[in-house]
């Protein structure tokens, strides 16, 4: 029996090959992973308050085929919508089907909690409006944002996206290494110079 421990639903939410790649790759010895997706091919904010109910549906046929968690990933729906409205409808969906879901933001914060991180690095492709719901979404546990500008590989925005849905596909770990050190450099720069602009009086011991 492949699943003799879990079989775990995914709903991801595009078709990109890469973001399953992860949970292939590395789940323990009888966990079979069970993939279904959204298919998000916008970035503009009624597509993803659509994808609402098209997860509801998915998670109801994972439940049909046997699974004994749900995993939903894609934050920018949980985004606009806000903590509160995230833990119900985790709630509402897991009464429902009769299993535990897992939504993709309130976990990240729980484990950036535990690990006793006290400031987060911000990097994303997201635009402004995005990125602000981030920090805010962060402030609600007591955590602290420093925010970086979003990853733009053809200097044209998409939506809520400084990188089109599209062009992700093309997007390497590198390129968010690159993107992500020269974010880190400007900032480090502009301390440099508000640190400068000091009086002597004002220097650090």
């Amino acid at each position: 029996m492949v699943a003799w421990r879990a079989r775990i639903g995914l709903i991801k939410p595009t078709h990109r090959g890469k973001s399953f790649a992860y949970w292939y790759k590395h789940p323990p010895e009888g966990v079979e992973i069970v993939p279904t997706f959204i298919g998000f091919r916008s970035e503009k904010r009624e597509s993803f308050l659509e994808g609402f109910k098209k997860a509801e549906a998915l998670a109801v046929q994972l439940k049909e085929v046997g699974c004994d968690i749900v995993s939903v990933s894609g934050t920018p729906p949980f985004l606009l919508k806000g903590l509160d409205y995230e833990r119900q409808w985790a709630a509402d969906l897991s009464a429902k089907i009769g299993l535990p879901v897992v939504t993709p933001m309130e976990p990240h914060t729980i484990a950036l909690q535990t690990l006793g991180a006290r400031k987060v690095a911000v990097a994303t492709y997201y635009g402004n409006e995005l990125n602000q719901t981030i920090v805010n979404y962060f402030s609600r546990f007591g955590l602290q944002s420093e925010l970086m500008p979003g990853l733009s590989m053809t200097g044209e925005s998409s939506g809520l996206y400084t990188t089109s849905l599209l062009a992700l596909d093309e997007v390497s770990h590198m390129d968010v290494y690159r993107h992500c050190k020269r974010a880190l450099a400007s900032r480090r720069a502009v301390h440099q110079r508000r640190w400068l602009g000091r009086g002597t009086g004002d220097r650090l011991p």
